[in-house]
């Protein structure tokens, strides 16, 4: 909270009468994401791998009121892919399609890495992308208007190292937002990129480990390291890319395309 507002001064945008596909959305960012635009009143359709996971999700929404079905499969599979929009698109529209489906890939230097470690990191977190886009660009299109939101990474931009299948994705992430921003602005979609850093979950210990363990560092060493490099000395949270992406979804944003927006508590800048 800044300048001294009271506490819950923030009021979500209204969703209500729209439909929004979020990938990878049974677990981490994607999960949050599909609930804050549930929260606010869109009818969230979520794919992932993990039934058990998408089921958790999809159970919890409803309880609470909101309207959410799941599909499950690998962005990485045109027909998933094609299933996944034909049954957010039942009414023939898509207003919001958030494209949050990722994996870690190897940890590992490039001359070490197989060609299959390779393909799949790329598959999953650039092709995936693609794929998404592509179905879901007729239902967008017969909407009023249509925001795409791609969670890329800043890693793309300031690359970890034995990251590199993941900072190519990522970086790649970002080129197809700002070709596709000028090739969809004439039918008023909007293609933007969140890049976080850090975002405090299960997956960012993961990294973290994997790291430590591969520099002879100790975890909580590869941490400072990381926080202390921000210029808020803290990493950032599933619910601060939730709101961002909330924000690139409605009108406040509608004249923003082809943007790449940084939520890394100041690491990166650029």
């Amino acid at each position: 909270m800044n300048g001294g507002e009271p506490a819950g001064r923030y009021q979500p945008p209204d969703f209500s009468g729209t439909t929004a596909v979020v990938t990878g959305g049974g677990q981490g960012i994607g999960a949050a994401i599909a609930r804050a635009l549930a929260d606010s009143g869109a009818r969230v359709v979520i794919s992932g791998r993990h039934e058990t996971t998408l089921k958790t999700v999809a159970g919890e929404i409803t309880a609470g009121g909101g309207s959410c079905d799941w599909v499950a499969g690998s962005v990485a599979d045109p027909d998933h892919i094609g299933e996944l929009m034909a049954t957010a698109g039942r009414d023939g529209v898509i207003h919001a399609l958030v494209n949050n489906a990722g994996i870690a890939g190897p940890t590992a230097a490039l001359a070490d890495l197989s060609l299959e470690d390779w393909n799949e990191t790329i598959a999953v977190n650039l092709t995936g992308v693609f794929l998404a886009c592509r179905a879901a660009i007729p239902y967008l299109r017969a909407a009023d208007h249509g925001k795409i939101v791609n969670i890329g990474s800043a890693t793309g931009k300031r690359p970890l190292p034995n990251r590199t299948p993941y900072a190519a994705a990522k970086l790649g992430v970002i080129g197809l937002t700002r070709t596709l921003a000028h090739e969809l602005g004439p039918d008023n979609i909007s293609v933007n990129t969140i890049s976080p850093f850090g975002v405090d979950n299960p997956r960012l210990e993961r990294v973290i480990a994997t790291m430590a363990e591969g520099s002879g560092r100790t975890p909580a060493d590869v941490r400072a390291e990381m926080t202390a490099a921000t210029a808020f000395g803290r990493t950032v949270t599933e619910e601060d890319v939730a709101r961002l992406t909330l924000m690139l979804c409605s009108s406040v944003a509608d004249d923003m395309t082809g943007q790449d927006i940084n939520l890394t508590a100041g690491l990166v800048m650029y």
